[in-house]
């Protein structure tokens, strides 16, 4: 929680430069799209009935998105995934009416980007 803000409109500028689109956005995408969306992780789950596929819910300062990662992409980034606070990822958009998913390609670890955004001291004098 930060009345700043949402921590990743910090870090919106250096993810704009990479391409990188807002989770509202999304909406505007044709399915089958490839897309670069960044997030901070809300959770992760992999159900027994899934075969091994992990959801994970994406937040950025516009919105959610659901992350479908299958078995190879996991294992491929077990380390990011599983530790990582805040991801980029690349997929391809899916969508069913108004329900929209990524099916994960690619994930890339954006946690020290937080780092200089650590807590500044306000002295009163």
């Amino acid at each position: 929680l930060s009345l700043r803000g949402h921590p990743m409109q910090f870090i919106r500028p250096q993810l704009s430069r990479c391409h990188l689109i807002r989770i509202r956005n999304l909406i505007h995408q044709r399915p089958g799209y490839p897309v670069k969306i960044a997030g901070i992780i809300i959770f992760r789950q992999r159900p027994g009935t899934a075969s091994g596929i992990t959801f994970v819910t994406l937040e950025d300062e516009t919105g959610f998105a659901n992350l479908i990662i299958k078995p190879p992409i996991w294992n491929q980034h077990r380390s990011v995934a599983r530790n990582a606070i805040a991801i980029q990822v690349e997929g391809n958009l899916q969508r069913e009416e108004t329900l929209i998913h990524v099916l994960v390609t690619c994930i890339r670890d954006i946690s020290c980007h937080f780092i200089s955004l650590g807590p500044v001291s306000r002295d009163f004098r």
